[in-house]
């Protein structure tokens, strides 16, 4: 009996994963059903994001990103294992860059840890933006990290995206979903 209660399970599982595909109806991540509603940041765009995470705490936002160059928005699970971060930098950028600004900043890493493997730049047609991802180490575990380079008016914003490497086959396509929401800001 407990074969055909495993095979009920999984097949439940399934049809939800098949059934919450979109930032508009919910997505299925982690074993839950994950809700989106739109939030302005950094008064330059809008983006659909998870509607029960919340911005991390500075004092674990220091322990976290040590560097005072981490994002200026930091978004999270209530665990705090799975992060969005953005910062919106004042500049005006012509989109034939953004391949260029996006790959120079994925050298960077590059240079700086050279044992993280990094993947290729890839683009975001739908909003004219650029990612690359990488793996990196943590004390315990590894990380999977996105990071993203896109124009937004007047402005160029950096997303970032990390979570633990086991689960980012599960958050990889909702990152990519949530990142070709952004919007320009209504007053930006």
């Amino acid at each position: 009996m407990g074969y055909l209660d495993d095979l009920i399970l999984e097949k439940r599982e399934q049809m939800k994963r098949e059934n919450y595909t979109t930032l508009e109806e919910g997505m299925y991540l982690d074993g839950k059903i994950v809700y989106f509603d739109r939030r302005e940041l950094l008064g330059a765009f809008s983006i659909m994001l998870p509607d029960s995470w919340k911005q991390m705490p500075i004092e674990y936002a220091r322990i976290k990103y040590p560097s005072e160059f981490r994002p200026k928005v930091i978004l999270t699970t209530a665990d705090l294992s799975v992060n969005l971060g953005f910062t919106a930098f004042s500049k005006e950028v012509h989109c034939d860059d953004i391949e260029k600004l996006a790959e120079r900043t994925r050298s960077v890493i590059h240079r700086s840890y050279p044992n993280y493997i990094l993947y290729a730049c890839e683009t975001l047609p739908e909003i004219k933006g650029c990612w690359f991802s990488f793996r990196s180490h943590a004390m315990d575990s590894d990380l999977y990290n996105m990071m993203l380079i896109v124009p937004v008016g007047k402005k160029v914003v950096q997303g970032s995206f990390n979570c633990p490497y086991k689960d980012y086959l599960n958050w990889k396509k909702a990152v990519l979903e949530i990142w070709k929401s952004i919007k320009e800001a209504k007053g930006a």
